[in-house]
């Protein structure tokens, strides 16, 4: 079976989304959780925590847990400048994360 390279990048976010979950050990918001989402004006940007592709903006609009303290949020695409943000995060709070993305100019 031949994988086109739509197929590879969606297992690929997948697999992404699958160690941040498993590697996070949040199986529900603890105290060593947050609840995690992010809003963009771009859809179509993906956002990196911790230099790990996670998936599009679209995908977390809505909270996403994931473990609590020290995380280096960016979201990118390749006509905008990206956005980064470092958040020291106490568990068990809620986070919405505001990218607002600038077009880049040529």
């Amino acid at each position: 079976m031949k994988m086109t390279a739509k197929t590879l990048r969606s297992l690929l976010v997948a697999a992404a989304l699958f160690v941040l979950a498993v590697g996070s050990c949040a199986h529900g918001l603890g105290d060593n959780a947050i609840a995690f989402r992010v809003e963009c004006n771009v859809p179509d940007a993906t956002i990196w925590v911790d230099d790990v592709l996670v998936g599009k903006v679209t995908d977390w609009k809505s909270d996403k847990p994931i473990r609590a303290g020290f995380h280096r949020i960016e979201v990118r695409h390749p006509n905008y400048y990206s956005f980064f943000q470092e958040v020291e995060l106490p568990g068990g709070s809620n986070v919405v994360v505001n990218a607002k993305l600038r077009e880049l100019i040529e």
